[in-house]
C-alpha cells in the first residue's frame, strides 16, 4: 500500500513539473533572468584582434540582421558592449489564411576577449511591440507559472504567444551570434 502511494505520487509530482516544462525552448533561463552566454574558442587570433573586431562589429551598420550601438569600449578588460535592435517573424495558418508576425527585440550585447578566445553575452532582453518593452524575464516567469501576462497596450500574451515569441528569440541570437562569429576573425589590416 505505501509503495503505490509513492508511486502514485510521483507521477503526480511529474505530472505538475511537465506543465511547467519549456524543454524544446532552449532558453537559458537562471536564477530568474534569461542570460545567452557562450565561450569560443579562436586559435592563433590575438587578445587584440578579437577586441578591435568585436568594438567594429558594434559599431557597423548590419542591414537585415540587427541596428548595433557601442556603449562601452574597456581595453584593459578587452571588453566591448552595446545595445541591439534586431527582428525575427513566422507564420501559422488560421483555416485558410496565413498570419504573419514579427517580434522585435533589445538587448545587451557584452563580448570580452582574451588570446585565442573570446566570450558573448547577451542579457536584459526586451520584446518591443509598439514603442513599448517587456522584459523577456517575465515573460519567462508567466511561462513558467502558466499564466498570461497583460501588456502596457492593453494585449495579452499566452502560452502559444510566449512560444512563438522565445522561437523568434532564438532565432535572433543564432543569427547574431553567427554573424560575430563570421567578423570577428577576420583581419582588417592592409
Amino acid at each position: 500500500m505505501k509503495n503505490i502511494f509513492i508511486l502514485a505520487f510521483i507521477i503526480l509530482a511529474k505530472s505538475a513539473f511537465a506543465q511547467k516544462d519549456t524543454v524544446g525552448l532552449n532558453i537559458p533561463f537562471v536564477n530568474g533572468t534569461v542570460v545567452y552566454e557562450e565561450v569560443f574558442n579562436a586559435p592563433n587570433a590575438s587578445r587584440n584582434l578579437l577586441y578591435s573586431n568585436a568594438g567594429l562589429w558594434l559599431a557597423e551598420t548590419h542591414p537585415h540582421l540587427a541596428d548595433t550601438q557601442l556603449q562601452l569600449e574597456d581595453p584593459a578588460l578587452s571588453r566591448v558592449a552595446g545595445r541591439v535592435n534586431s527582428a525575427a517573424g513566422g507564420s501559422y495558418k488560421v483555416l485558410w489564411q496565413t498570419n504573419y508576425y514579427t517580434f522585435t527585440f533589445n538587448f545587451t550585447l557584452q563580448i570580452d576577449c582574451k588570446d585565442n578566445n573570446y566570450r558573448i553575452r547577451i542579457y536584459n532582453i526586451q520584446d518591443v511591440f509598439d514603442k513599448n518593452y517587456a522584459a523577456i524575464d517575465d515573460m519567462m516567469q508567466s511561462l513558467i507559472n502558466s499564466k498570461s501576462l497583460t501588456l502596457v497596450t492593453g494585449g495579452v500574451m499566452k502560452k502559444d504567444d510566449f512560444k512563438k515569441c522565445f522561437q523568434a528569440l532564438n532565432i535572433v541570437i543564432d543569427n547574431v551570434m553567427t554573424d560575430i562569429n563570421k567578423n570577428i576573425m577576420v583581419d582588417n589590416g592592409f
